[in-house]
């Protein structure tokens, strides 16, 4: 639940106040907010606009105090214009589920205030249109007692009637998950059918599986093995890497009028059968049509008021079809939720069955899930981070830090990101942040040479630049060799002095792959955080992970620390896990932090926009 709800003026007057957990209202979370937005707005806001907010334009902002750090909070507000009005609703973390029961809170907060016209009163308050009292003074609250009242009364009693819808779900989520575990034989039988076959699609292609406490299982076969052994005589030469030369930029985006180059959304790219999945879903949407009975029941069903009994069997099908996806199963339980609190009570449209009514209520809540709640535009904030200047003339560079488990592809969509970035001019400086695994430096050093002769078709791989570096005067290597976690920082720090001298645009950090359980290896991301301060942090997820990526997000959107979240994530090798996208789901479940790209192959091009409707279909399919 949340913590409190207030509404006041810029001046500091409480026009109302709301404790959930029924203590002594906190002022000092009021003050710490008034303090960092509006007398020093220099907070960074993130604006809302979606379904839970009632069409109102909410902002989101986190609250740090520099005091305690502990003493950090979140914080989701709409200001009223006319009159000035602040209504704050705060939190202490963002989740999926608390960031839209703080949405709908003050959605309904704002609608109720409208309803009673109180803003219209306190504005004939202040204008002097209303009585004054005995001390010729005008009140902002004069004569708003008893709507007061009515508010108070109202929203108190929509709130408990949320926390009692909130109790009933629980508990029968929990009547479900205990009857699924003591399910019948075909139910098992289900089961046990789906993780044979995410065990065999997960040891297609990737060489490794991962085990039920997070970490990886080697599974690697000799013929893997021997694909993957490059040692030789000769040794190892960076120079004999082969560079496709067949990069095809009009696959990889477009670029607008004003000059932005935009990677393109991913499609039906990785969609071999495009023609099946649309007769598949036809048929579906279809209902009953193709049955013996299908014309009968096509238009004899609808106008039905739908309750918990018509909903109980359709929804069990329909969490199956989200777990046979790699969609956790707590997650699939938040989803069939939504779906239930959605249609129970309602009526299915002339024609419509309950089931096909449902689906289309999970269509709903897959997109809502998965679409955004923030806008992330990184050209715009790239651009107006550079377009500031300091004294000797010359900007700070946007930081990027890379960040996930072992193996995922951080270093690969790192180069892909880059090899973006330059596509819009950015120079980019890549940072080896990564100390611990032996090849990280060069590994990296490869991706640079790599995307040096993309940029450059003169450039001569293995030779160093005028500043002694490897790269050229696009995109450059920086790195201080192998060391542990105090050289990690060390090297950051460094290098964001570096760039900002050497004039870089862009800097792209590197670090170490890490098992998300492990206290002792996630422990110091929060001091990296600290001291390197990134403008985004990026996780990189992998699709082949399945229901482990819930704690993968989790516990590395916590380790920074309550003050800093992840920013968004990249979901690598999509193109190897064919309909079974739940991992997206998942990730986003888990935290509410939006995917932004998607890995869809090997090469630089091969990174895109998330489409959410494609991501929807394929899970509704």
């Amino acid at each position: 639940m949340f913590d409190q709800l207030a509404v006041f003026t810029p001046q500091g007057q409480v026009l109302y106040q709301y404790n959930c957990s029924g203590k002594r209202f906190s002022e000092a979370q009021i003050n710490s907010f008034i303090s960092q937005l509006i007398t020093s707005p220099v907070t960074k806001k993130e604006s809302v606009t979606n379904a839970n907010t009632g069409g109102f334009d909410l902002n989101v902002v986190t609250i740090n105090d520099e005091v305690k750090n502990s003493n950090s909070f979140n914080a989701i507000f709409y200001l009223n214009k006319q009159p000035e009005i602040y209504f704050v609703v705060t939190f202490a973390e963002r989740t999926l589920e608390l960031n839209q029961e703080t949405q709908q809170t003050l959605a309904l907060v704002l609608k109720l205030w409208n309803s009673l016209h109180l803003s219209e009163s306190i504005q004939k308050n202040i204008k002097g249109q209303n009585e004054k009292n005995i001390h010729n003074y005008v009140d902002v609250l004069q004569g708003l007692e008893e709507d007061l009242n009515k508010f108070d009364q109202y929203f108190g009693v929509k709130y408990e009637e949320s926390i009692k819808q909130e109790q009933v779900d629980s508990n029968e989520a929990a009547t479900n998950e205990s009857a699924l575990q003591s399910g019948n034989k075909n139910t098992k039988k289900k089961l046990k059918d789906t993780k044979n076959k995410k065990q065999t699609l997960g040891n297609v292609g990737s060489g490794r599986k991962w085990g039920r406490d997070g970490g990886m299982l080697d599974e690697m076969n000799h013929a893997d093995a021997a694909k993957l052994d490059f040692s030789s005589s000769n040794g190892y030469n960076s120079s004999q890497v082969a560079l496709d030369a067949t990069i095809n930029k009009d696959s990889f985006g477009n670029r607008t009028e004003g000059g932005d180059f935009l990677i393109k959304e991913i499609d039906d790219l990785l969609s071999s059968h495009k023609d099946e999945v649309i007769s598949g879903n036809e048929s579906k949407n279809n209902g009953y049509v193709n049955t013996a009975f299908g014309f009968l029941q096509k238009h004899v069903l609808g106008n039905k008021t739908i309750n918990d009994n018509d909903l109980k069997s359709v929804l069990d099908k329909l969490k199956q079809q989200l777990i046979t996806k790699n969609v956790a199963p707590e997650a699939a339980d938040y989803l069939t939720q939504q779906v239930s609190r959605d249609l129970v009570g309602s009526k299915t449209a002339n024609w419509t069955s309950v089931e096909n009514t449902a689906r289309e209520s999970l269509t709903k809540a897959l997109t809502q899930i998965l679409t955004p709640g923030v806008s992330v535009d990184l050209l715009r904030e790239i651009q107006s981070k550079r377009s500031e200047i300091d004294a000797d003339g010359k900007s700070n560079p946007y930081v990027f830090s890379v960040v996930g488990v072992n193996g995922v592809g951080k270093s690969t969509n790192l180069s892909k990101l880059a090899f973006w970035l330059l596509q819009n001019n950015f120079k980019v400086l890549i940072v080896a942040c990564d100390t611990f695994r032996s090849g990280a430096v060069e590994q990296l050093r490869v991706h640079v040479e790599n995307l040096a002769q993309l940029m450059d078709d003169s450039h001569v791989r293995g030779s160093k630049n005028k500043r002694g570096k490897s790269g050229n005067d696009y995109v450059e290597l920086f790195e201080a060799g192998y060391g542990g976690s105090d050289l990690v920082t060390k090297i950051a720090k460094q290098a964001i002095k570096y760039a900002h001298d050497q004039r870089f645009d862009i800097v792209l950090m590197d670090t170490a792959g890490r098992r998300h359980n492990d206290p002792t290896l996630m422990s110091p991301l929060k001091s990296f955080a600290d001291q390197a301060k990134p403008d985004k942090i990026i996780m990189v997820g992998e699709a082949l992970v399945g229901t482990d990526s819930v704690q993968q997000a989790k516990n590395f959107n916590n380790a920074f620390g309550k003050g800093r979240n992840l920013d968004f994530f990249i979901i690598s090798k999509c193109d190897t896990v064919g309909e079974m996208l739940g991992t997206m789901v998942n990730m986003v479940y888990a935290t509410g932090i939006p995917i932004l790209f998607v890995g869809v192959g090997q090469t630089y091009t091969d990174l895109r926009t998330l489409s959410v409707k494609w991501a929807v279909n394929t899970l509704m399919s």
